[in-house]
């Protein structure tokens, strides 16, 4: 079981670090624009705002950017927001609800050719939320995780163009939500999430597990030899 630097603000304004981007309509977009929907995810309406960051390298995942791959090699840290749709939270963050957040590469070996696609980096899950002292007005909750697959920074080989690095958040779904664990499977490799081929990833194991998509961040990184 491991610890992370995890925020979850609940105030009716979502609390965005400098130069991170929410993934409201704006960021399921900018989904749609890179193909994450539909290479990575189905159509889905994003009802968390998902932060990520590498503080070691000061570097902010912001639906697109990009950055070297020495960057992102130790794992990140992230914090999690309620979206706001005319003034009302969309979901409410429970202390029972358990989370679980994955990184996926959709373009192993490249986005050309990705005959290794999709490439599992991580899944963090077992992610559940105690909160704070009443007093403070945005509600935080301390991170208690368990690594389901370690983390695996990028390495995306010379010559193959940028890679979308692309973090998923999934629930479970209304159907097994508040069900004591989750009793996941694990994929039994990371190329293609050990389904066997060619696109397989994460849409499948999340259907196969009883999860929904809530929220999704992203960034683009590329070999130094091109």
């Amino acid at each position: 079981m491991r610890s992370i630097t995890l925020a979850i603000i609940c105030s009716l304004v979502p609390f965005l670090p400098s130069g991170i981007a929410a993934p409201t309509e704006e960021g399921t977009s900018r989904l749609e624009e890179s193909s994450i929907i539909p290479d990575v995810l189905d159509d889905f309406t994003p009802s968390i705002s998902l932060h990520i960051s590498y503080p070691s390298s000061h570097s902010d995942v912001s639906l697109g950017n990009s950055f070297p791959p020495s960057a992102a090699q130790a794992e990140p840290s992230f914090s999690i927001t309620p979206l706001t749709h005319h003034g009302s939270p969309s979901r409410t963050l429970k202390p029972d609800t358990t989370y679980t957040l994955v990184l996926t590469d959709p373009d192993a070996t490249s986005r050309s050719d990705p005959t290794m696609s999709q490439y599992l980096h991580w899944i963090a899950t077992n992610i559940t939320l105690a909160p704070s002292p009443a007093e403070n007005k945005n509600i935080a909750f301390s991170p208690i995780y368990d690594e389901l697959i370690p983390y695996r920074g990028p390495a995306p080989p010379p010559k193959t163009g940028y890679h979308r690095y692309t973090f998923v958040l999934l629930v479970p779904s209304a159907s097994t939500e508040g069900s004591h664990g989750l009793h996941l499977t694990t994929p039994s490799e990371r190329p293609h999430w050990g389904y066997g081929k060619v696109g397989k990833g994460v849409r499948d194991w999340a259907k196969d597990n009883n999860l929904d998509v809530v929220g999704a961040n992203f960034f683009y990184s590329e070999n130094d030899t091109q």
